[in-house]
């Protein structure tokens, strides 16, 4: 069950709504290579690691044509088909991480890829400012109940909406006892931020999550998959917020509340 808070009140939406959506992604997902496709964003001075299958040929697919493309490596061989770049490994036994550098209109990016034993991978490269644009165009493209129902739907199927960054986190954030919780990763929009719990059941007793728990200030909307465990059990909790930038945002428009200028003005005449 997922409920989602829409001014000041909760809309509550019932379990078999959320069965009939996770069990067709269930059943797409578990037939199809889900491992095959990942999204990276790449940051112009930072080094961006990928896994590339070391035996398959793998395509690297910009949005832009003009990408130009350097490597110092021996093993790795690239050819370029506008925006779209082909790499393989020429020594399939090779385990050392490979350095590629691509120069396109926005800058250059270095990719590192990690040679692994996986079927061939499809890398969608991004950058900042085109993540930016997407991902207002997507959250646009919704009204606000849906845009939280997909970005949930989103997180839940582990492929991020258009223009979403994903990042994963690994971090210990256990907040009661007898459980033990981890922020997994965060789905980053314009103005929306996805984030994934796994929350363990380490107690010798059946344990009862819901959603009102997981509520406090800037949480839009939160989805439990699991609401009872038993000992040793775990289960994934799926919460929406506000972005950072959206609440700056926020923040910055509400300083601009003419009320709230004349308290200030107020609040220091009297100081």
């Amino acid at each position: 069950m997922w409920i989602i808070r829409k001014g000041g009140k909760f809309l509550v939406n019932k379990s078999k709504i959320l069965i009939a959506i996770a069990l067709p992604l269930f059943l797409f997902f578990s037939s199809s290579k889900v491992y095959a496709l990942q999204t990276v964003t790449l940051t112009e001075g930072e080094s961006t690691f990928v896994d590339i299958s070391e035996k398959d040929l793998n395509l690297i697919k910009f949005s832009s044509p003009d990408i130009k493309v350097y490597t110092g490596s021996k093993v790795v061989d690239i050819k370029v088909d506008g925006n779209n770049i082909f790499v393989s490994l020429t020594d399939k036994t090779v385990s050392i991480p490979q350095e590629v550098f691509f120069v396109a209109p926005s800058g250059t990016y270095s990719l590192i890829l990690v040679p692994k034993g996986i079927p061939a991978e499809t890398i969608i490269v991004r950058t900042p400012g085109e993540d930016i644009h997407d991902a207002i165009q997507w959250e646009n493209s919704h009204d606000y109940i849906t845009g939280l129902k997909e970005l949930i739907k989103s997180m839940y199927a582990g492929i991020p909406p258009m223009g979403f960054t994903v990042k994963d986190i690994n971090k210990d954030v256990t907040r009661w006892k007898g459980t033990a919780e981890a922020l997994l990763s965060t789905y980053t929009g314009a103005t929306l931020e996805g984030e994934v719990y796994e929350l363990a059941n380490t107690s010798d007793k059946p344990i009862r999550i819901v959603e009102k728990e997981f509520y406090e200030k800037g949480v839009l909307s939160v989805s439990i998959d699991r609401h009872e465990l038993k000992p040793k059990e775990k289960t994934r909790i799926y919460v929406v917020k506000r972005s950072e930038s959206q609440k700056q945002m926020d923040e910055f428009l509400k300083k601009q509340n003419p009320l709230d200028i004349l308290k200030e003005k107020g609040s220091k005449g009297g100081s």
